[in-house]
C-alpha cells in the first residue's frame, strides 16, 4: 500500500439519489437483536424462499410498517386536545395573575418605624 496517493486527476463520481431529509429515518437501516417466535420466522423465511420474493427481513419490515400505518393516531385529534389544554391553562394563569395583582396597602412612614 502506498504512503500517498495522487488525486490530482481524480473525477468526482455522480451523487447517489439521497432521500429528502424528512424521509431519512425511513431509509436508514439499523442493526438490532430481536427475539421472534419461531413460527413467525419460519413463515417469513418460507415466503422469502419463493422465486422473486423479497428477503424475509424486508417482509417483516413491511408488515410492521403496515401495522404502524393502520394504528397511527389521528393527527388532528391530538392538536385539538392540546389547543384546549393550552387555552384553559392560559385562562387559569390569567385568573391567578389578577388575584395576585390586587393593590397592596402601602406602608406609611409611621408603620415602618
Amino acid at each position: 500500500m502506498k504512503r500517498e496517493y495522487d488525486f490530482s486527476k481524480a473525477k468526482r463520481g455522480p451523487l447517489r439519489n439521497l432521500p429528502p431529509m424528512s424521509e431519512v429515518d425511513r431509509h436508514t437501516k439499523v442493526r438490532i437483536t430481536i427475539m421472534l417466535d419461531l413460527d413467525l420466522l419460519k413463515f417469513f423465511k418460507s415466503r422469502a424462499a419463493s422465486r422473486g420474493a423479497q428477503p424475509y427481513q424486508t417482509q417483516i419490515n413491511q408488515a410492521l410498517r403496515e401495522y404502524v400505518a393502520a394504528h397511527r393516531p389521528n393527527p388532528g385529534g391530538d392538536a385539538d386536545h392540546h389547543e384546549a389544554f393550552i387555552s384553559r391553562l392560559a385562562e387559569r394563569v390569567a385568573e391567578y395573575t389578577v388575584k395576585r395583582s390586587k393593590p397592596r396597602r402601602r406602608a406609611t412612614r409611621a408603620s415602618r418605624a
